[in-house]
């Protein structure tokens, strides 16, 4: 350790507001710039940057408003103004004193729990629900008359229809009574998260458009929802394979591609009613393009509600 690190460690910077008094992180800096989008390296480097201008003018003491100041200019030159405008919009949501609830769905095998991890962590969001879990958590939790709908996977969730169907088809109608079952387990976890205003990504298959009401949560929760999607079936098989390998094989990939076709019905029917429902559907054939789709629209829907609220979420110095 050199003679200056000792020196920074033993008297470090402090960031002071009236609730606290921490001592200034690099890494901490670094992270909340990655949630720009911008490569890690480059986030170190310019909370690096910013450290060293602390040292060069003396400085011992800032506010948490003035470090956020201070890194949105060595952004913007770093970046550019958009990079430098998604640091501080995100730095700022909470003055909105609300949660932000990301929904994403999705047919089995398109990428959500990926991408779901990836904007959790870009984000710094803590909470990520599976509607799988929550479906096994209910089954585990109610009596065996109810459960039914609940069992199996979302395309062959028809197999446990308690009466034959007439009229429809049968892969939609049993996907529809299992996402209206685990809906209440979603329902739940968004409510509480309302009441503790905790920030949660909710990812999974049960997540579908027009199901759930989130008009209700308008005044209380930021809501976003969206579907992923695949362009095409050789696209679609791609993802069972690197899913395969991912769980070391506990989820083999011939399992899916035997369901391949219900599961496309349920793709279908998932992208026709997110079209109905305004929802974006994001094509995932790219995971560093569908992740910046998705972080965009999180980004023009939270600056949408501070326009809502007619205040400023950043300022230009």
């Amino acid at each position: 350790m050199t003679i200056k690190e000792e020196e920074n460690r033993r008297n470090p910077v402090v960031i002071t507001d009236k609730k606290m008094g921490l001592p200034f992180s690099k890494g901490i800096l670094a992270s909340s710039i990655s949630v720009t989008g911008l490569e890690i390296v480059i986030a170190h480097r310019i909370a690096s940057e910013i450290q060293d201008y602390f040292e060069e003018n003396n400085i011992r003491s800032i506010t948490l408003d003035e470090l956020r100041s201070l890194a949105f200019r060595f952004i913007k030159d770093e970046s550019g103004i958009d990079n430098a405008e998604k640091y501080l919009l995100w730095q700022s949501v909470g003055k909105l004193q609300k949660p932000t609830i990301i929904l994403l769905g999705g047919a089995t095998g398109v990428g959500k729990s990926t991408v779901a991890t990836i904007i959790a962590n870009r984000l710094n969001i803590t909470r990520v629900a599976s509607t799988d879990a929550i479906r096994e958590v209910m089954r585990a939790s109610v009596s065996e008359k109810l459960i039914r709908p609940l069992r199996g996977s979302s395309y062959n969730a028809y197999k446990n229809l308690t009466l034959p169907p007439s009229g429809v088809e049968p892969v939609i109608l049993g996907f529809r009574e299992q996402v209206c079952a685990v809906n209440v387990g979603i329902e739940a976890i968004i409510k509480r998260s309302v009441v503790e205003k905790t920030d949660i990504v909710i990812e999974g298959a049960h997540v579908v458009p027009g199901y759930l009401d989130v008009l209700q949560y308008k005044d209380k929760a930021v809501i976003i929802q969206m579907v992923l999607s695949v362009p095409n079936r050789s696209i679609h098989k791609e993802h069972f394979t690197k899913r395969t390998v991912e769980t070391q094989g506990s989820r083999p990939m011939q399992r899916y591609i035997k369901n391949l076709d219900q599961i496309t019905i349920i793709k279908d029917y998932l992208e026709d009613l997110a079209v109905r429902n305004n929802v974006e559907i994001i094509q995932n054939y790219n995971l560093d393009n569908t992740v910046k789709q998705a972080l965009d629209l999180i980004f023009q829907k939270v600056k949408d509600e501070f326009a809502g609220m007619g205040k400023e979420y950043f300022q230009s110095t």
